[in-house]
C-alpha cells in the first residue's frame, strides 16, 4: 500500500487538533499531543511499516497520548493548586472562558461517560469517519453509532437541563 504522505498529514491535522484541543482542554498541549502522533505515523512509514487505516493509526496513537497527559495533568493538580494559592487574583482568562457558550458545552461534554464523550469527539471534531473511529476504538461501526447517538442524545439533556446528569 502506497501513501501520500504529504497529503494524508495535510488532510489529518486540522481535525486531529480539534481532537486533542477537545480532549486535553489546552490548545498547547494540544499541539505537541497531535505532532506527536503524526511524527508516529512519518515513522512507522519511514520503517516501511504502512499501517492498513492511517487515520485511525493516528488517532490511536493521539489518543493514548491525550490520555496520559490528562492523567499527568492530574497527579501535578494539588502541587499547583499549592504553588497557585498565594495568587489569589481572578484569571483574566478562565473569566472571558466562563462567559463563553462554548465552556457550557465544553462542561456538558466532560460529563458525558467517556465512551460516548471519545466517540463524538473522534467523529465530530477528529473529522473520522465512522470505520475509521471505529477502528480507533477497536469497535464495531454499529457500535460506534450507537455510541454517538447515544452520546448525543445525553449531551442534548445535559445543555437542556442546565448540566443535571441523567439518573
Amino acid at each position: 500500500m502506497v501513501v501520500d504522505l504529504e497529503d494524508t498529514i495535510r488532510q489529518l491535522a486540522p481535525g486531529l487538533l480539534r481532537y486533542c484541543t477537545a480532549r486535553t482542554g489546552d490548545r498547547n498541549l494540544a499541539q505537541d499531543i497531535a505532532q506527536e502522533s503524526l511524527a508516529a505515523l512519518v515513522q512507522r512509514c519511514s520503517r516501511h511499516v504502512v499501517p492498513d487505516s492511517p487515520e485511525a493509526f493516528v488517532f490511536a496513537v493521539a489518543r493514548r497520548r491525550a490520555t496520559r497527559a490528562i492523567l499527568r495533568r492530574r497527579l501535578w493538580l494539588p502541587l499547583r493548586l499549592l504553588a497557585s494559592s498565594r495568587d489569589r487574583a481572578p484569571d483574566p482568562e478562565a473569566t472571558a472562558l466562563g462567559r463563553c457558550e462554548c465552556a457550557a458545552l465544553a462542561r456538558a461534554i466532560e460529563q458525558l461517560p467517556a465512551r460516548d464523550r471519545e466517540a463524538l469527539l473522534l467523529v465530530a471534531l477528529g473529522d473520522l469517519k465512522i470505520s475509521e473511529a471505529a477502528g480507533t476504538l477497536g469497535i464495531s461501526e454499529s457500535a460506534l453509532k450507537m455510541r454517538i447517538l447515544r452520546g448525543r442524545q445525553r449531551l442534548r439533556t445535559l445543555l437542556e437541563n442546565g448540566h443535571e446528569p441523567e439518573r
